[in-house]
């Protein structure tokens, strides 16, 4: 039987991977391409919509949209200032050349794939505000929705929904599956889920 891991095991998991490789932004690089190529395999030639949020999820859809991009791929980008981002997304957003909009413009047409890197599987406080309202949309938009790891909202150990949370056609979780993808309302909000290899040893 596949293992299902806690947060807490899959962050330990990373650390040795990080140190392993001794640079971790490798790791961010390689999920997002990974998870790019497969995007392309089912959803070629849709409009995305890519939505980052500040952590290394958003780092993930930063790198997403650049590989989408260079398949010939029509993406629109929703992140952050640039000053929200810090250590490997960071480094994602300032390799990331496609035009970056900003939130309060937030249009999704239909015929939309929305991928959703708001928030992965290290949130820990609930999604209030400026957050809730991008969810409420996306979620309203009744649109294709592709979230990477967790979807935005759902705590990653015991699939509640913090405040609010993406409800999810597709989720492409990273390396291995999270407990919070397998109970409670994280089962229902995470549509199908595909394990997306990121070349964890």
């Amino acid at each position: 039987m596949t293992k299902i891991y806690s947060v807490e095991e899959i962050q330990k998991i990373e650390k040795k991977e990080f140190k392993r490789l001794k640079n971790s932004y490798i790791l961010m690089k390689r999920a997002g391409t990974n998870c790019a190529k497969k995007i392309y395999k089912s959803k070629r030639n849709s409009n995305f919509i890519v939505l980052c949020g500040p952590g290394n999820n958003g780092g993930d859809g930063l790198v997403i949209s650049q590989v989408l991009k260079k398949l010939n791929q029509n993406i629109v980008l929703y992140c952050l200032d640039h000053k929200a981002y810090k250590g490997d997304a960071k480094i994602a957003y300032n390799k990331n050349l496609l035009s970056k909009k900003k939130y309060e413009d937030l249009y999704i047409p239909k015929n939309s794939v929305i991928i959703d890197c708001l928030f992965g599987i290290g949130i820990n406080k609930d999604l209030k505000g400026f957050y809730k309202k991008i969810i409420k949309k996306v979620n309203n938009s009744k649109q294709y929705i592709i979230s990477i790891d967790i979807p935005s909202g759902i705590n990653g150990n015991n699939g509640k929904i913090m405040g609010t949370a993406i409800k999810a056609n597709f989720t492409y979780t990273l390396h291995a599956k999270k407990i919070g993808l397998t109970v409670n309302s994280g089962m229902k909000y995470s549509g199908k889920t595909s394990i997306i290899d990121i070349g964890i040893r």
